[in-house]
């Protein structure tokens, strides 16, 4: 790869990892509200899903572009889920309690830079 193409790469890369810091308060903001709801009626298989589901794409996401903290804030959410989700069971309330303090974790940490990322 020539020079001139590592430069256009990095210079995309980081344009995505700026757009993706952009975005975290709101994508928190999304999981934050899903938990919310799903707090109101915790039988509901939908919310359990959709809930699942964000904090997995965070979970990605945010290893992706280094921010390892929050992934691993969001991998400790999804083990907790994973048997609820699967047995299609309500979570217990000390499960709930973990998942608050993850998510308390998370909304703490969620402007924590990203470790670097090996060129």
């Amino acid at each position: 790869m020539t020079e001139d193409k590592k430069r256009e790469l990095k210079r995309r890369m980081d344009a995505l990892h700026e757009k993706y810091c952009q975005q975290l308060p709101d994508k928190y903001q999304e999981i934050e509200d899903c938990w919310n709801n799903y707090q109101t009626d915790l039988t509901n298989p939908t919310f359990i899903e959709t809930f699942y589901r964000l904090i997995h794409t965070f979970k990605g996401t945010a290893a992706t572009f280094g921010f390892t903290i929050q992934s691993d804030l969001c991998f400790g959410v999804q083990k907790i889920l994973i048997p609820a989700k699967e047995n299609h069971t309500v979570l217990k309330e000390s499960d709930v309690k973990k998942i608050q303090a993850y998510l308390d974790g998370l909304k703490i940490n969620l402007n924590s830079p990203a470790e670097n990322i090996s060129d």
